[in-house]
């Protein structure tokens, strides 16, 4: 199944802070895994195109959608930057008209020296990154 938003529509949404709302997971681990440390440092990431080497992972219904009567999909991609290999799903709400990044964490295919050596010094764990993608 072919990705249900245009990424570019999407990126360059990035570009207004209030088009985009990040989830709080999604926040922290900008900051704890990129060292994105606000919203605007992660939209402005997303917008520079920061998320190299991007491939289309899926589409699929939102899981947990408060309003099971109306579908809404959601594109997952993976990334890299810094050698690190990501992982950034969204979605666009109809009923805010805004952008939703659901997830922006390591991926399940990530580089394990890395994400281990991250976890040794303390900068990651399971909880706050989420063991695999969703």
């Amino acid at each position: 199944m072919p990705p249900s938003y245009n990424f570019n529509d999407f990126k360059h949404a990035c570009n207004d802070e209030n088009l985009v709302i990040p989830s709080k997971h999604a926040i922290e681990n900008a900051e704890t895994i990129f060292n994105l440390k606000t919203k605007k440092m992660l939209l402005y990431f997303i917008s520079n195109d920061g998320l190299e080497e991007l491939d289309f992972i899926n589409t699929k219904p939102w899981e947990m959608n408060p309003d099971p009567d109306t579908v809404v999909m959601i594109d997952a991609y993976e990334f890299k930057s810094m050698n690190i290999l990501g992982y950034i799903a969204f979605f666009y709400s109809e009923r805010t008209n805004k952008w939703i990044i659901k997830s922006f964490k390591l991926s399940i295919n990530r580089n394990m020296m890395m994400y281990l050596a991250l976890k040794k010094a303390g900068l990651c764990n399971d909880e706050k990154i989420g063991g695999c993608n969703e």
